[in-house]
């Protein structure tokens, strides 16, 4: 009889918020769904009570809240939570700390000194935050970087690097029929034409750019609808800006929505109209749906979206450019037929889920000491040769 497997290795999962307010907190719960229970043990700790904690609950994963007070102002509370997080650590026998963010770096990364943990810092964002990065990467083992465009955030420290792209569930995120029925709760006719986006409605996100593209779409060619899926601080000074350009009855504005896939089923092009984008998972969500993406070409949108191949790239803040690209993938149906084949294929090679938690699975080896013989990731410029 062969010896019986070992115990899964524990591991602490830090999430910057406690509430999905974007992509970020999407990709860790996916990510938390698709690692290896036999190897794995995660806990999840959440700054507060909310939708990520209820979604690790619902995953069965044991969860933890401890505060992690804004360090604008920082006071003894800032103290107590990484004295909190590294007891934690101890107590739950954690191998390790993954830290979701830079908020949670700071404290997993302190929490771990102090109890002699390994931290790894998943970072999304492609914006530097000067001197922060450097401390930051000084206290993690290793960083995981969604895209080039986030690794550049970090040219001195090219060996502790490693580049993994999200995933996206290719079984969740497969072509299917639109539903009428959906569409009529949305308010769209069965016959119009959707272009579809999703994001947080603050500035980063082009949505006044989007409006001003679906105002001159709508001048040469009347009847395109568009459904805006997100929330945020911009949300009303959107409708209004919607109503001033007499897009009132052709923009939807749906809030955030779990059913994602039948939305995407909806549109036959999906927009992403962002003056920064750090990756853009969303992207390939509509790309595994087999659908048509106009986009701008900032951050890391390049690296997953092939300009002429899977969709049309365009520049930020051009409107006339965007109404363009999405006015030709409309008028051209046979055209976004094989955009969106193409997307989907890409998506199918580069971007699955599966590919994604196998390699920070390797990062987690790799951190904790199995080195190139269990599967290290090679550094960046190593793998881009």
């Amino acid at each position: 009889m062969g010896e019986p497997p070992g115990r899964p290795t524990p591991i602490l999962v830090v999430s910057n918020h406690g509430h999905i307010v974007g992509g970020g907190e999407l990709s860790l719960m996916d990510l938390l769904r698709g690692l290896d229970r036999g190897r794995w043990a995660p806990a999840l700790v959440v700054p507060e009570d909310g939708g990520v904690a209820s979604r690790g609950r619902d995953l069965g994963l044991p969860v933890h809240v401890v505060p992690l007070p804004t360090l604008w102002r920082p006071g003894p509370g800032v103290v107590r939570s990484i004295v909190a997080l590294g007891r934690l650590a101890r107590t739950t026998d954690a191998a390790l700390i993954h830290a979701n963010g830079s908020r949670a770096m700071i404290y997993g990364g302190l929490a771990g000194r102090s109890a002699g943990r390994p931290a790894i810092w998943h970072v999304r964002i492609a914006e530097s935050d000067g001197a922060v990065d450097r401390a930051l990467c000084a206290l993690a083992t290793g960083v995981i970087a969604t895209s080039r465009a986030v690794a550049r955030r970090f040219p001195w420290a090219p060996r502790k690097v490693r580049l993994i792209p999200n995933g996206v569930d290719l079984v969740r995120f497969t072509p299917r029929a639109p539903s009428r029925a959906l569409g009529a709760v949305l308010g769209v006719p069965p016959s119009a034409p959707v272009a579809l986006s999703v994001g947080r409605f603050v500035a980063e996100k082009g949505y006044g750019c989007l409006l001003d593209a679906a105002a001159r779409i709508e001048r040469t060619k009347p009847g395109v609808h568009w459904i805006l899926v997100g929330d945020g601080e911009l949300k009303g000074e959107l409708g209004v800006r919607a109503r001033r350009l007499g897009l009132e009855s052709r923009v939807h504005f749906t809030g955030w929505r779990d059913d994602i896939p039948d939305v995407l089923a909806l549109c036959d092009v999906f927009v992403c109209p962002s003056e920064n984008e750090g990756f853009g998972r969303v992207l390939i969500e509509a790309m595994a749906m087999a659908k048509a993406v106009v986009a701008t070409a900032v951050g890391g949108i390049p690296e997953i979206v092939l300009d002429g191949a899977t969709g049309i790239l365009v520049p930020s803040g051009a409107p006339a450019a965007l109404a363009d690209a999405v006015r030709a993938v409309l008028d051209d149906p046979a055209r976004a037929s094989r955009l969106g084949a193409a997307g989907r294929a890409r998506a199918e090679s580069t971007f699955s889920l599966a590919a994604h938690v196998d390699a920070v699975e390797r990062v987690y080896t790799e951190v904790l000491g199995a080195g190139r013989a269990a599967g290290e990731l090679a550094p960046i410029e190593e793998r881009e040769r």
